[in-house]
C-alpha cells in the first residue's frame, strides 16, 4: 500500500512540475511579445510583405479529369480533349498561376507499381500542357499512386474512376 502511494506521489508531482515547466516558457513569450522584443527581422517583414495570396480556382474555372485506361499512361482522344479545353481555361486566367498535375491510380497492383504509373500519367498530361503553350515552368507534377481515390468499391466502374489525372490550377494575387 505504501509503495502505491509513492508511485501516485511521484507521478502527480512530474505531471504538475511538466505543467509548470510549460506554464513558465509561456509567460516568458507571451512576456517579450508584450515587451516588443520579438526578434522579428527587417528580411522577415520584408518576406512578409512579398508573400502573395494564393488560391485554388480548379473548379471555378471548370477543370476536367483526365482519365486511363487500365495499366496505361497514354492520353487517349477523350483524354486529349479534357487537356485541351483544361490548357484553354487555364491560359484565360492570366500569367499569375500556377499548375500541379496530380497522377492517381486504382487500388489494384503495388505501392511503388502504382506510384510509377501515377508519375507516368501527371507527366504525360504535363507534356500535353507544354505542347498547348502552357509553360513548363509553371507546371509541376506529383503521383498518388492509389492513396487518394475518389471512389472506394471494388468495382470496374469505381476503379476506372481512380485512374485519372488531376489538374489543380492555383491563381496568385499580386
Amino acid at each position: 500500500m505504501k509503495n502505491l502511494l509513492k508511485v501516485t506521489l511521484v507521478l502527480a508531482l512530474a505531471a504538475g512540475l511538466t505543467a509548470c515547466k510549460k506554464n513558465v516558457k509561456d509567460d516568458a513569450n507571451a512576456d517579450l511579445l508584450a515587451n516588443g522584443n520579438n526578434n522579428v527581422t527587417a528580411a522577415e517583414m520584408v518576406l512578409e510583405e512579398e508573400t502573395t495570396i494564393t488560391e485554388d480556382i480548379s473548379a471555378q474555372v471548370g477543370l476536367g479529369v483526365v482519365h486511363f485506361a487500365l495499366d496505361k499512361s497514354a492520353l487517349t482522344a477523350e483524354a486529349r480533349k479534357v487537356v485541351e479545353a483544361n490548357a484553354k481555361a487555364i491560359k484565360a486566367v492570366g500569367s499569375n498561376y500556377t499548375v500541379v498535375v496530380e497522377g492517381n491510380c486504382d487500388d489494384r497492383g503495388t505501392i511503388a507499381y502504382n506510384i510509377a504509373l501515377g508519375e507516368k500519367r501527371a507527366n504525360e498530361v504535363k507534356a500535353y500542357y507544354v505542347r498547348l503553350g502552357i509553360p513548363a515552368e509553371k507546371i509541376s507534377t506529383v503521383s498518388y499512386g492509389k492513396e487518394k481515390p475518389v471512389c472506394y468499391e471494388s468495382t470496374q466502374a469505381c476503379w476506372a474512376k481512380n485512374r485519372r489525372a488531376d489538374t489543380i490550377l492555383t491563381a496568385s494575387a499580386n
